[in-house]
């Protein structure tokens, strides 16, 4: 297992036990991905397409208030979860907006996938 898959499965696991059947059904639906400096990831107002963990880079989650002005939320930087998790969770469109700040590596998840995953194994919830 790379390190990326390890870091993800001590995240996971200290936030849900799973058995190893649970862990190989999680571990298979991820997939590399990168991205460059000021790059969108998420778009208020789109649905978001996947659960990303963080290996590399920053970055942000933010919005506009009513007078147009820019408002950070979050940061996220490796390891972590990232991504408009409301937006996931709840398939509807995103409030915010996802960005790279730096040059950024993922393991990402299809929402989709992410979604039938948990309908076959309760316990991924």
């Amino acid at each position: 297992m790379n390190d990326s898959y390890s870091q993800l499965k001590k995240i996971a696991t200290s936030i849900q036990p799973l058995s190893e059947e649970e862990w190989r059904a999680f571990s298979s639906i991820w997939t590399d991905y990168s991205a460059k400096r000021k790059e969108q990831l998420t778009v208020a107002g789109e649905d978001e397409k996947y659960l990303y963990f963080v290996i590399e880079g920053i970055q942000r989650v933010y919005y506009f208030d009513e007078q147009n002005h820019e408002a950070t939320l979050v940061f996220t930087y490796a390891p972590s979860f990232g991504g408009i998790l409301d937006s996931l969770m709840m398939q509807q469109p995103s409030r915010y907006n996802y960005e790279t700040l730096t040059p950024s590596k993922f393991i990402r998840a299809k929402a989709q996938e992410l979604h039938s995953l948990i309908d076959e194994h309760p316990a991924l919830e």
